[in-house]
């Protein structure tokens, strides 16, 4: 549906082509009529973006025989000087007027400010326009930078080499670091004045907080879960944290299966993945929904984002997690190189799980505290399972949550981190820096959000 042209210029540009064709052979195959189709696109897109530039570049580009610096000083008007512009259409060069500033303020070995054309166009060092730095964003985010670069020649018929596609993905991924801590300090200090509201505390006062864009309410429950996966960053392997909120809806057996989500992923402390989690809950509404639901490992951190942000919620110790416990011990506890003894710990770990997600950990931590070991390291094996179970034992109701039809297992966040985390960054051979890491990581999960059509506005320059 074309936005720019009205109806009847339309049909003009149809008319026109129309009469082109006849000039041609005719098409002897659909594969011909697709290939002159092909160059007939590339041939009007080109042509039709050259024109487009020239409305806008050489004299009309110029602004006055001066313009201001950020230095505070001005600029001075030199010239019309060239650069490339690359687009989805082709890749054209234009003049643009270029100013400079020889003001004793400006910092001796601090970079010019972009001329005034560039920055309108929203235009950076690199020579891509936002929409074909978005289309590289997004190419990239799915594929690895050598398929990406030869899928856009493919497809655009512009070449790019892959270091190129790695500074386009590095500039707008820093931009989407740069939105999210945005909507993180406005979160925060939403959540500051309300709080000072009930305590009937005055705060200095301050401007207006923006409302955040907020997706719609679907179901009864929001599910929030974090996790850890890894990847080869800076010459070794390290953890990237994951987390991931999403809504369900009921299968047959009423039972909550997945329906929509989005992620957070990167290299982060636990307080940054908790203020990332918490801004999320509120792009989500999680105050609408009638129960909020916190899956997680045991690890203790996990649980202090829970209840530094999600105080209200019900947390549920992954099932799956929980079993791992008692295969563990269970191949402490008996001789795996002996088939009796291995077959008897497998009766007794089927016999421990199916208790636990039936009745709950009380039986299991009856087994384990009856149990004796018969050498130091079943004991120990023994005391640490039983503390971790008795740690966990509120998040461990499996009997009511099953009959709610609540999750018990953390399926999503462990698919997450190999969806966010293992298809992007694990590949063969694959090694990152941090930033080159974080930045596909900003744009991958703003593709599986769902808003690759805000890579675009990202690749703006300011």
């Amino acid at each position: 549906m074309a936005k720019h042209i009205s109806t009847d210029a339309c049909k003009d540009l149809q008319r026109a082509i129309t009469e082109w064709y006849k000039t041609l052979a005719p098409a002897t195959s659909v594969e011909v009529a697709e290939q002159v189709a092909e160059e007939a696109r590339r041939i009007v897109g080109e042509t039709v973006f050259e024109l487009g530039l020239l409305d806008t570049t050489g004299k009309a580009s110029y602004r006055g025989r001066t313009v201001p610096c950020s230095c505070g000083a001005n600029r001075v008007f030199v010239g019309y000087r060239t650069r490339f512009v690359k687009s989805l259409v082709g890749e054209k060069q234009i003049k643009r007027a270029y100013y400079y500033c020889e003001a004793s303020q400006h910092p001796e070995g601090r970079a010019q400010d972009p001329p005034p054309w560039d920055q309108e166009q929203g235009l950076s060092g690199k020579v891509g326009t936002p929409r074909f730095k978005g289309a590289v964003s997004h190419v990239m985010g799915l594929v690895p930078y050598g398929d990406g670069v030869q899928l856009i020649a493919k497809l655009c018929d512009v070449t790019l080499e892959e270091s190129t596609a790695e500074a386009v993905v590095l500039e707008v991924g820093e931009r989407i670091r740069t939105v999210e801590q945005e909507r993180i300090a406005q979160v925060k200090l939403t959540l500051e004045r309300a709080s000072a509201e009930r305590l009937m505390v005055d705060l200095p006062p301050g401007a207006p907080v923006a409302p955040l864009q907020t997706r719609r309410v679907v179901g009864n429950r929001l599910y929030f879960g974090v996790d850890a996966a890894t990847a080869h960053i800076d010459g070794a392997w390290h953890n990237v944290q994951n987390g991931i909120v999403f809504t369900v809806k009921p299968d047959a057996q009423g039972h909550d299966t997945l329906l929509e989500r989005a992620y957070t992923a990167g290299r982060m402390d636990m307080q940054t993945l908790g203020w990332r989690m918490r801004t999320l809950s509120e792009v989500w509404q999680s105050r609408a929904y009638k129960e909020r639901v916190f899956l997680g490992d045991g690890a203790p951190c996990n649980w202090n984002i829970a209840s530094t942000h999600f105080s209200d919620a019900i947390l549920i110790l992954d099932f799956w997690h929980a079993s791992d416990h008692v295969w563990a011990l269970s191949r402490l506890l008996y001789r795996q190189d002996d088939p009796k003894e291995k077959a008897l710990g497998e009766k007794w770990v089927a016999e421990r799980l199916h208790s636990l997600k039936h009745e709950g950990p009380k039986p299991l931590l009856r087994a384990l505290k009856r149990r004796r070991g018969k050498t130091p390291a079943q004991q120990e094996g023994l005391r640490r399972e039983i503390n971790y179970f008795q740690s966990n034992q509120a998040r461990m109701d499996y009997p009511t949550h099953v009959a709610a039809g609540r999750m018990i297992g953390s399926g999503p966040i462990e698919a997450a981190c190999k969806s966010v985390v293992g298809v992007r960054l694990k590949g063969t051979g694959m090694r990152w820096s941090d930033v080159g890491a974080d930045a596909m990581l900003a744009v991958r999960t703003t593709l599986l959000n769902g808003d690759a059509d805000q890579l675009a506005k990202l690749a703006r320059a300011a």
